[in-house]
């Protein structure tokens, strides 16, 4: 890491930090395997179902799981750290949940899922889902 690039990994790990800490707490408390990269994000794999949401949960700078890694995944997952380190927990929190209110949750109209980039996050576009339908079906 150099120059720029060094001084936001660090920025972003140092405003994620409370936010962080607690989900490094919880994936504790749920078995999972602990690994920290190089950009100080922190992925939580193997997780039981149900002690995180959709796919997968980001939480500052730590990514929750069950088994859903990968690099694409892994880089949507660190756009969404900063997002939190960009807005703040709270206030990335409360736009990111009146957000999937607004567009019921689904996540090719969530603008937060948008900027993450959606098939890095494993999210079809259901244009391209329902093109494919109507060629096949």
């Amino acid at each position: 890491m150099r120059g720029r690039s060094a001084f936001w990994t660090a920025f972003r790990a140092w405003r994620n930090l409370p936010v962080s800490t607690l989900a490094l707490l919880w994936a504790r408390a749920h078995g999972a395997t602990i690994a920290l990269g190089d950009d100080l994000f922190v992925e939580c794999s193997g997780m039981p179902r149900g002690s995180y949401g959709r796919g997968g949960t980001t939480l500052g700078n730590v990514w929750l799981h069950g088994g859903l890694g990968g690099p694409q995944r892994r880089r949507h997952e660190l756009r969404h750290a900063d997002q939190y380190a960009l807005l703040g927990t709270t206030p990335f929190l409360a736009l990111y949940g009146l957000n999937a209110l607004v567009t019921r949750n689904r996540p090719h109209h969530n603008v937060f899922e948008r900027w993450a980039g959606l098939e890095d996050g494993g999210y079809r576009h259901p244009q391209r889902t329902r093109d494919r339908d109507l060629r096949t079906g």
